[in-house]
């Protein structure tokens, strides 16, 4: 391989420096980022391959290269290798092309011998080089870079201008033509470079908004998708709603998690209220039945609840755990008391299709109908197996499918009685009664088949009445037979035994299901009369005018006084067990998918009942709606209506008066320690707590009307002939006036937040929003034109808790919603149904409006962002009628019945969220988490 160039330099001294000058020459007419240099270049430190011959190998070099570079040196002159070097080269090459790189030492030319000084010159070898020149060869000074780091390429540099002075001959340039020809090249390397970086980040640049546009496309459609999700999972809740409450709340939940949306919150809205009286959902159901028992056969889910309401037992052929579990099945404890689930009694066993099963009144001893005729004892607290006892015979027959027929388990658990078939026998119906604690037959005796009802009264007496023939017997707790039987007379005749008949809790009373009846079995005589409608499996609990029934899908209370029921929960597959508790306030359902259910028939999950002793009507509100006031001949008595009910605050030794001609009302202090009362026009101070009056009265603002104390107490709010004014108790000046126009009612045209501290005044088509700052200060923080929705008459207007809402309800009863940080105004599409002004619930998401539909108490939802109904509840008590809505500070809303009644109800997005993950706290199932949220990564909405 030809090389351009030798160097010979001393490896004790000058290797730095050597490889410098080596990659100097390279770098000289070589592009910055090429690597491929024009001048090869041999030093031995990195051309030199391994070799045993080091001599033949640098030889050959020497004999491959134009020039040799000798880095002059007195450690080189007396390096025997570069001695060696030196002669090859002047023996084989000659000296023409030999140049001087001086490193160290001296070199000095001898012009008039035409040689060096050798006396003076020790940097050469003098036996190799003495009269080798015949005119002074090219030699550069590089003594300066011997020991220093200044050693840089770089333009201008004095290292590069020595390394040019022996790349020239190299490249056969001139050194000035070499450097022009070097710093030609550098500059348009350093062009290209430039404009290769600047449209490197051109190109990142369009790379870089391509990606940003990219992600927010795909956020845009991630959002869109999550949205679609919400809207899709919102509107199978609402489908779910009459058919499986708990999978709606389930729905609800996700299309929450997934985005909230208007639709979710009105799914989740209608979710708490379809659950408002589940206790909990105990158990999912398998969505589908199937027959893996045989031909005739259903799946078995059954459930019973304790006299006492303290324990409740369920068991099931589709609980996940038996099914994956060696033990088997499992027959689940739940502990009504505490809200928690007990470990179960393990190896359980019930005959196909289920069978009876009951506890003892206080919830201690549970007995289950088991296969073939035998019935299990259960000690609860120890979870332990007592003992089972065989019915008749009990032989694997075919016929046993008939099991057994009635049950009943006295109330101190002593006695168990039951009626069950016996193959082979003429007579194959039989009735028995057995010692609980020795499992020893009492009594036994053959039946119509299928005619009796079994049950147990409050004194442990086990009854049985014959619903077939209308009598009844009883057998004493320490008596070993029957009495005599006892005829109730017009006891409705029934033609076909298997009618379903069930006894109340105490024994007293007995339902019967297909006519809806409810009879007294003390009197012998029908208490109520249903609408003969056949309600299915039915419990008849022990309120009188009440009873328990399952019908298909859905479970109910069914009031037999009023001749009217509520629905406690639905279920997609038919209800195939229901139990209630001895006082009627717990019941217990499980359907044939096996889901299972708990409710409470005394609650109603959203509305919490406040008390109002002194049973104060919406008509006794002030102006303030938070106060109410009465008047007799000896003073005003006030109280404080709250979101915890009613509460006094004192009384003032004026008589007001309500009644026109005379108008006379009075406004109380958020604390209650201040009144300001108006009669005849007088305006006076009082503390209502001990009837005393502060400060002197004034007749100056005869036309004011209070209508709120501001947040501080101090300043209140009313409104006289034109204008609304802001005055201050302790001077009686009017600190601000706002004129309105003459025809707009004072009271809708003026509004206040629960904390007193915002203040909005409807004028004209204007809507202005004033804060009161922490000084007592009133500034105005926002005007919104209404001229868009504004009309002659109707107006009504109403402020978030916060004070960061307001919604305004024209004459059309269109309702729109300004929001007062950025000013903007949403007009409704649509017109509210009923007149009442709406209030906000607790975050800001809903309003919420009262009203009568159908002839049933209802509060409509508004979506608070966009107007759009959300749907309604409808509430409990056909005579509660409601007059008005009351928001509490915690952003509550209490409903104000026109018969004194206060509820408050929550009515809060996170609030649902809560109460329904509480209820239903299990994950999507796989299936349909894919079919409405595959390819979105959702979180379970109710974390462990």
């Amino acid at each position: 391989m030809r090389r351009d160039a030798f160097i010979s330099y001393s490896h004790r001294r000058d290797v730095p420096l050597a490889q410098a000058l080596e990659e100097g020459l390279r770098d000289i007419l070589r592009t910055p980022w090429l690597r491929r240099s024009r001048l090869k270049i041999f030093r031995d430190a990195t051309s030199l391959a391994a070799s045993h011959d080091l001599d033949s190998s640098i030889k050959t070099a020497l004999a491959d290269c134009r020039y040799f570079i000798y880095l002059a040196s007195p450690e080189a002159a007396r390096s025997r290798w570069v001695c060696e070097e030196i002669r090859y080269w002047r023996q084989n090459h000659g000296m023409e092309l030999f140049l001087i790189a001086l490193s160290g030492g001296s070199v000095v030319w001898d012009p008039t011998a035409g040689d060096f000084d050798w006396a003076a010159t020790d940097a050469l070898p003098r036996t190799e080089l003495e009269g080798a020149f015949a005119a002074e060869p090219l030699w550069v000074d590089l003594t300066d870079f011997r020991e220093s780091d200044r050693r840089t390429m770089k333009p201008g540099s004095e290292f590069r201008d020595r390394v040019a002075g022996l790349a020239a001959p190299l490249h056969g340039m001139a050194k000035d033509a070499l450097d022009s020809t070097d710093l030609h090249i550098q500059r348009k390397a350093v062009r290209i470079l430039r404009l290769f970086v600047v449209g490197l980040l051109a190109l990142a640049l369009v790379a870089c908004t391509a990606g940003v546009l990219a992600w927010q496309q795909r956020g845009e459609a991630l959002a869109r998708a999550r949205t679609s999700a919400s809207q899709a999972l919102a509107a199978r809740s609402l489908d779910m709603i009459s058919k499986d409450p708990r999978k709606a709340a389930q729905y609800a939940l996700y299309a929450q998690a997934v985005r909230p949306t208007g639709e979710s919150a009105q799914a989740l809205a209608q979710a708490v209220a379809a659950n408002g009286s589940v206790v909990r959902h105990l158990q999912a159901g398998n969505e589908e039945v199937e027959d893996y028992h045989g031909v005739g056969t259903v799946n078995a889910t059954n459930v019973a609840i304790s006299r006492d309401g303290s324990m409740m037992a369920y068991y099931s052929d589709f609980d996940p755990d038996a099914l994956n579990s060696e033990t088997g099945r499992l027959i689940r404890l739940y502990d009504i008391g505490t809200g928690k689930e007990m470990p179960p009694l393990l190896k359980g066993t019930w005959p196909q299709n289920g069978g009876a099963m009951e506890f003892s009144a206080d919830g201690r001893t549970l007995v289950v109908e088991a296969p073939y005729n035998r019935i299990d004892v259960w000690d609860v607290n120890r979870r332990k197996l007592l003992r089972t006892i065989a019915a008749g015979r009990s032989e694997e027959l075919a016929e046993v499918i008939k099991g057994l027929q009635s049950f009943a388990f006295s109330g101190d658990g002593r006695r168990i009685a039951a009626t069950f078939y016996t193959p082979g026998e003429p007579e194959g119906f039989h009735v028995a009664v057995w010692d609980t604690r020795t499992g020893r037959p009492l009594t036994e005796e053959s039946v119509e088949p299928r005619s009796l009802t079994l049950g147990s009264d409050t004194s442990n007496r086990l009854l049985a009445l014959d619903h077939l023939n209308g009598r009844i017997r009883s057998l004493a707790p320490g008596a070993t037979s029957w009495s005599a039987w006892r005829t109730l007379s017009g006891f409705p005749s029934q033609d076909k035994p298997v009618v379903r008949v069930t006894f109340s809790a105490d024994g007293s009373k007995a339902y019967v299901g297909e006519r809806g009846e409810v009879w007294d079995l003390a009197k012998g005589r029908r208490l109520a009369t249903g609408d003969g409608k056949s309600t299915g499996r039915a419990d008849a609990p022990g309120a009188a005018a009440e009873a328990v029934h399952a019908d298909d899908r859905s479970v109910s209370v069914y009031d037999t006084t009023l001749r009217r029921q509520r629905v406690l929960g639905t279920f997609t597959w038919p209800v195939s067990s229901v139990a209630s508790s001895g006082d009627g306030r717990w019941v217990a359902a499980g359907s044939q998918d096996g889901a299972v259910s708990l409710f409470s028939t005394t609650s109603f999950r959203e509305g919490v009942s406040l008390p109002n002793a002194p049973h104060l009507k919406p008509a006794d509100l002030a102006p303030d709606n938070r106060t109410a006031f009465r008047a007799d001949t000896r003073g005003t008595g006030v109280w404080a209506v709250t979101d915890r009910g009613v509460r006094r605050t004192g009384r003032i030794p004026l008589s007001l008066v309500r009644k026109a001609p005379r108008t006379d009302t009075l406004v109380a202090s958020l604390d209650g320690t201040r009144v300001v009362a108006a009669r005849k026009g007088v305006l006076s101070l009082w503390d209502p707590r001990d009837g005393r009056r502060v400060g002197r009265p004034t007749a100056r603002h005869d036309e004011f009307t209070p209508v709120a104390f501001l947040a501080d107490g101090v300043h209140v709010v009313g409104t006289a002939a034109g204008a609304v004014r802001v005055l201050d108790t302790r001077s009686w000046k009017v600190l601000r006036s706002l004129p309105v126009a003459d025809y707009a009612v004072p009271r809708l045209t003026v509004s206040l937040s629960a904390d007193r501290a915002t203040v909005v005044v409807v004028r004209d088509d204007e809507l202005i929003v004033w804060r009161q700052n922490r000084d007592g200060e009133l500034r105005q923080v926002r005007k919104v034109s209404v001229a868009s929705v504004q009309t002659q008459f109707g107006q009504g207007v109403t402020v978030s808790a916060d004070g960061e809402r307001v919604a305004y309800v024209n004459g059309d009863r269109v309702i729109s919603v300004v929001d007062v940080s950025t000013g903007k105004l949403v007009r409704g599409t649509s017109a509210a149904t009923y007149d009442t002004v709406p209030v906000f619930g607790g975050d800001n998401a809903l309003l919420v409006q009262a009203g009568i539909s159908d002839g049933e108490p209802t509060l409509q939802f508004w979506d608070a962002a966009t107007t759009e109904s959300r749907g309604a509840w409808t509430l409990p008590g056909r005579s509660a009628t409601i007059t008005s809505l009351l928001t509490g500070g915690d952003g509550s809303v209490t409903v104000f019945g026109a018969d004194g009644s206060l509820v408050r109800r929550t009515v809060d997005v996170a609030h649902w969220r809560k109460v329904l993950c509480d209820l239903v706290p299990q994950e999507l199932p796989g299936a349909e988490y894919d079919r409405y949220l595959e390819g979105l990564d959702v979180a379970a909405p109710c974390p462990a």
